[in-house]
């Protein structure tokens, strides 16, 4: 991180009342808040704290896919970051790698002063921490069209010296969509299986262990799947890196290890769209094996159609 987000992020562990803010532009970045929040009443590192999920899908029925280009796809979310705003957040936290790609480009990331962390760091980070401990191994980038298009985990790999070769990048279109309405239905199942297929074509023939790279938040809920399809394909070991998790314990590892008796938790989920009550019954009967709480934030979320602006 950057030195100043590094004092930012530092200051947060003197405040008495603390502001999280989780953003996704659906429900897969759920499972990091879920995380957070668990951990937070066996791990009290704050006294108090609002732990918001702010949904940054910006139309009914479209969605960031279906913008026109990465202008507006840029433009529409910088609204959503000043959105955020309402809320008054210590910190944003960007628990999607579509968002997360296009963070940097966004006017809020040169104006604003509020710490944001991205999701593509500790993804990154997992692989090329694979990568070099195994000098054989190949890594497979999964993620939406628009995070592989952007390129922005394999081209910051190739900076930190990872050869291209060792690099495999395979779209899932649709997948994050479909998984929402219920990750054991038979079309993700059959998604999963074309696109593990894609992906071994690309990888060809090797001996060596693959490492599976979930770019999307929304794969962490099949992730079994996906490596039961990949090593199907492959007939090697398939190692499943899931950046979410590494994402929901970052405070807590740069915490100043002060302990509270308990954390004062309040819980917001937030959305300028009607989420379906399938999506929503599929999700947190998910996260309620973690966070009853969390489940039932979800449940009872709050659509706020001005939740920020298009224009």
């Amino acid at each position: 991180m950057e030195p100043v987000v590094n004092e930012q992020i530092a200051s947060l562990f003197t405040k008495k009342h603390v502001t999280i803010l989780v953003t996704d532009s659906g429900l897969g970045g759920l499972s990091i808040f879920t995380e957070i929040a668990a951990r937070l009443k066996s791990d009290p590192i704050f006294p108090d704290v609002s732990l918001i999920y702010y949904n940054a899908w910006p139309e009914q029925n479209r969605g960031y896919n279906s913008l026109k280009d990465m202008g507006e796809r840029v433009r529409v979310f910088d609204r959503a970051l000043v959105g955020m705003k309402r809320y008054q957040p210590d910190i944003i936290m960007i628990a999607c790698n579509t968002l997360s790609s296009l963070y940097d480009r966004t006017a809020f990331s040169r104006r604003e002063t509020i710490p944001v962390i991205d999701i593509v760091r500790f993804g990154v980070d997992m692989v090329y921490e694979s990568l070099s401990r195994e000098a054989g191994a190949t890594a497979v980038i999964l993620g939406t069209v628009i995070t592989i298009t952007s390129d922005i985990h394999r081209s910051r790999l190739i900076e930190k010296g990872i050869s291209p070769d060792r690099l495999v990048a395979q779209p899932c279109d649709q997948l994050a969509t479909r998984i929402e309405k219920g990750p054991g239905r038979d079309a993700v199942m059959q998604l999963v299986d074309t696109f593990m297929g894609q992906a071994a074509e690309k990888l060809g023939s090797t001996q060596s262990e693959v490492f599976a790279a979930l770019f999307c938040t929304h794969f962490g809920y099949c992730r079994d799947l996906i490596k039961e399809k990949l090593e199907s394909r492959m007939r090697v070991p398939v190692k499943v890196l899931d950046p979410n998790r590494r994402m929901a314990a970052f405070l807590f590892e740069v915490a100043d290890r002060r302990r509270y008796g308990l954390t004062t938790l309040d819980m917001r989920v937030v959305s300028r769209i009607v989420w379906d009550q399938i999506k929503i019954d599929v999700i947190s009967g998910i996260i309620e094996k973690q966070s009853t709480e969390t489940a039932a934030a979800l449940r009872d979320y709050k659509r706020i159609p001005d939740l920020f602006t298009l224009t």
